[in-house]
Parts: C-alpha cells; structure tokens; sequence
C-alpha cells in the first residue's frame, strides 16, 4: 500500500504566504516537497524548519523549466502571483505580460511539463486564485483579469484530464494575511495563510473517487476597503 511518504508535491509560491503554508503542512505529512521561489534564502529557511522540503530557486517566467519537475508528481500547487494595481487605462502593454505570464502562463507550462507525471501519479493539480477571480474588482481590473483566466485554465484542464484521472481544483480565498495584501483594513480580521494552506490540503487528500473542484474560502467577517 502507497504511503505518504512516497508522494511528492510540486509547490510555487512557497517562500512566503500561502505557497509556504501549504510546502510546510505537506512536509508534516509526510510529502517530499519541492518548494519553488526566486528567494532562495527564504526556501533555505523553509526547509530548515520544515524537513521534507527541497528548495527549488526558479523565476517562473523565463520558460520553460528544463530541470523544476521531479519524477514522480503527485501534486502540483500553483500559489505563485502578483497583485498588479491598475486599471485598464493606467496599465501598459508590459503590465499586462508581466501579470498574465506569472499568474497564469507559469501555471500553464508548469502543469505541461509534468503531465506525464500527474497523469501515471493520478494527481491533483491546485491553483490558488482569488476572490477576484469569481467578483468584479473595477479598481483592479488587470488583477482580476489574471485570476479569471485563471479560473478558465483549471476549467478547461480539468475537462481536458478527466479520462487521464488527473483531478483540478481552483482555491478562491478572499482578504488573506500575506505580503501580497496591501488594502487598509483590520488586518486581524483576514484570513491566515495557514487556514487557506489547509483547504489545499484537503484538495490534494481528498479520497481517490472524487475531486474539490472549486473552494471558497472567505473571511468570517467580509472585508471591503
């Protein structure tokens, strides 16, 4: 019988917020993780604290990733991004690359590259997306653009996979403790990185017969700013 100690999660993102969260949890379980970020010293201290991980330093938007998947992937978690603020009017042609290429593209490549592997593993692939992947943000436009296509790329991918037994889910958190989020609020009142990071957990565990297609995961209290 397979046990945990034998599957292995890709995870992006991992130096910081949720990416981390989700690196450190898997770790604890039991998973080899390999944990990508361009901060390598911040992945050094991960997998200091965390035994398990393996750091992985990588800018997702040089493509592709020649040497990032492993050979067995039995998780792939995209929590890597950007918040770009602007609106259609303030933003640049180069804003719009910048944000769709690590938001989105980096998720599509990297998922590409290891079905193969996600495929022969039967594994589930997470993209950690954003309440403005689901609700307009007008102050955010270019944002909200990303986390929607976003949401069409796991669509589309969980249709394309279904007969491959590859499972795909979309993770919807709203206001979350990160560096990511600047609004001016409370910050008490957010939702913990550790609190998103256990819902993927879910994902990725949930039993073989069936796949956590879309989670939301909001504050107890709505937050606007």
């Amino acid at each position: 019988m397979e046990t945990a100690v034998s599957r292995t999660a890709l995870v992006t993102g991992a130096s910081s917020g949720i990416g981390r969260e989700v690196a450190r949890q898997l770790a604890e379980l039991g998973w080899r993780v390999i944990a990508v970020a361009r901060n390598e010293q911040r992945l050094q201290d991960l997998a200091a604290e965390a035994p398990g991980v393996e750091p992985a330093t990588a800018d997702l938007t040089r493509f592709p990733y020649p040497d990032l998947i492993p050979e067995r992937v039995d998780a792939l978690v995209h929590a890597a991004g950007i918040v770009p603020v602007g609106t259609v009017e303030e933003a640049t042609h180069e804003d719009w690359t910048s944000a769709f290429s690590l938001n989105v593209t980096a998720g599509a490549e990297l998922v590409r590259q290891a079905l193969p592997q996600l495929r022969r593993d039967r594994g589930t692939v997470v993209f950690v997306n954003s309440g403005a992947g689901v609700t307009p943000l007008p102050r955010n436009t270019l944002y909200g653009a990303t986390k929607h296509a976003l949401r069409a790329l796991a669509n589309g991918l969980r249709k394309d996979e279904e007969n491959h037994g590859v499972r795909v889910t979309s993770v919807f958190p709203g206001p979350t403790d990160t560096p990511l989020f600047t609004g001016d609020v409370d910050r008490s009142e957010l939702i913990q990185p550790a609190t998103v990071a256990r819902a993927i957990i879910t994902a990725i565990t949930a039993s073989d017969d069936t796949q956590l297609t879309e989670i939301q995961v909001r504050p107890r209290r709505e937050i606007s700013w």
